[in-house]
């Protein structure tokens, strides 16, 4: 890992972590020496893009508004994916998801939330590791072998086993199904985005309550299926 990943990888850990963090603990979850967080993290205070709290905490920086400001004012993907999201919550009355792969975990960039009051409890910007769930399944299994070794590099050899095994499955079948395996009773289904030249750019996610999802598992799986081949038919 050369200096600039050890930088954006402590940029990163701060976004995902959702809370002011010190150097020591940014060390240890980045694999990097104290000191070499520090020299890091000085730089990127200077830059605006984290922030130094009371007590020797830091947290994400000013500039995080400009970039998120950029990315959903100019980003193509996210702005046709809000409409294709909207219909797809209309037609299945279920929460729906835009994911994409940032190194080793998933990340919720747009969520329309079902309009049923028992729903998913879940947000746009949360995170989570690419092994378990069927939207971090969705993205290892059609991301390039190269992309899925580098989400998978840090963990151990029964987590990459686990995370990689029915990837071929889902390659065949266009969808991954989960039940259970974030949070308790929540089912998911989840579709690959491809642009025009057949690159994968995100992953479409519906989200409900096991119990709602008996008898149309089938159906929500190929209306998530329909709306993620949509979506990549908008795209460049």
């Amino acid at each position: 890992m050369g200096p600039s990943d050890r930088m954006l990888a402590l940029l990163c850990c701060l976004a995902n972590q959702g809370r002011p963090m010190t150097v020591k603990s940014l060390a240890e979850l980045t694999s990097q020496p104290v000191s070499t967080a520090y020299r890091h993290l000085r730089q990127l205070l200077a830059w605006g893009m984290v922030s130094e709290r009371e007590g020797g905490t830091y947290a994400p920086g000013p500039q995080a508004v400009r970039l998120q400001q950029g990315f959903e004012q100019r980003n193509d993907l996210l702005q046709w994916a809000r409409p294709v999201l909207t219909e797809l919550t209309d037609i299945t009355q279920e929460s729906s998801a835009l994911l994409m792969a940032v190194r080793d975990h998933a990340l919720c960039v747009e969520m329309i939330d079902s309009p049923q009051p028992l729903r998913c409890c879940y947000h746009r910007g949360q995170v989570q590791p690419l092994l378990k769930g069927a939207s971090a399944r969705a993205l290892l299994a059609f991301m390039s072998e190269e992309e899925r070794e580098m989400a998978l590099t840090l963990r151990t050899e029964a987590e990459r086993d686990e995370a990689q095994a029915g990837l071929e499955s889902i390659r065949a079948e266009g969808v991954a199904i989960s039940l259970g395996e974030i949070d308790q009773g929540v089912w998911g289904a989840s579709a690959p985005v491809f642009n025009g030249r057949g690159r994968l750019k995100a992953v479409i996610s519906v989200m409900a309550p096991e119990a709602r999802t008996r008898q149309r598992t089938a159906w929500l799986a190929e209306q998530t299926r329909q709306s993620a081949q949509r979506l990549g038919e908008l795209l460049e």
